[in-house]
């Protein structure tokens, strides 16, 4: 076990060093990877990771339906960003399918300094969702643990402007599937998460470094997350 998190750590470190590269545009958030047991269920986390700090909540509105959500802010280095995503969705026994619409803005600055902007621009994403695996379950004693897969397929639209004398544009509209995994622990209604996530454009065209918005193809986050109203644990 404490191998397994030295190399995690090792990993997450290498991913949020390489985040300072200039040739992409846009750095997802990792995904939301709830899952539901029954009606009135509540979760809430927070998260910090390669994309800034991450808020998310979901609630199980009925037996079978359920709304999610989350605002992430900030960034790394010179890169800022505001994004919001809100989703509906189905849900059973170990399994929430969901589909929603994600929003936002960003820029980075040209240096360290963070006073002249090299870019800025905003993005819509819709987005179909799915999460399966296992939410609560005993390891031992009074230790519960979470082991979720999540597919999240989006529709990424951006336009922006380099914030050059010529303004040049930015635009890009590309299809994204994210497979993405969260191990948690702790106890029933608290836990320490960790999420991974690896963000693929399916597509043989190359995107241009700088007249295009390339999503970087990795994101990691670690968090903390509260489970209220759950009646009976997931197996």
């Amino acid at each position: 076990m404490r191998k397994l998190f030295q190399s995690i750590l090792l990993f997450s470190l290498i991913v949020l060093s390489s985040c300072k590269s200039t040739n992409y545009k846009y750095f997802a958030p990792t995904v939301n990877p709830v899952l539901f047991n029954n009606k009135g269920e509540v979760h809430v986390s927070a998260e910090v990771g390669s994309s800034g700090f991450t808020s998310k909540a979901a609630m199980s509105l009925t037996e079978h339906f359920g709304v999610m959500g989350m605002y992430n802010a900030g960034g790394m280095n010179n890169y800022r960003s505001h994004e919001g995503e809100v989703a509906l969705g189905y849900f059973t026994k170990n399994l929430y399918i969901s589909g929603g619409m994600g929003f936002g803005s960003n820029l980075a600055y040209t240096d360290s300094t963070q006073v002249a902007k090299r870019y800025e621009g905003s993005f819509q994403r819709p987005f179909v969702q799915f999460n399966a695996g296992i939410s609560g379950g005993k390891i031992i004693g009074g230790i519960k643990g979470d082991a979720i897969f999540c597919l999240k397929n989006s529709y990424f639209f951006y336009n922006g402007n380099h914030l050059n004398t010529t303004q040049d544009r930015i635009h890009s509209e590309y299809f994204v599937v994210e497979p993405g995994f969260l191990l948690g622990l702790g106890s029933q209604v608290f836990r320490f998460d960790f999420l991974l996530g690896c963000p693929i454009r399916f597509a043989n065209n190359p995107l241009s470094q700088y007249s295009n918005a390339r999503t970087y193809p990795l994101n990691v986050g670690f968090g903390i997350r509260f489970v209220f109203g759950r009646k009976k644990t997931l197996i």
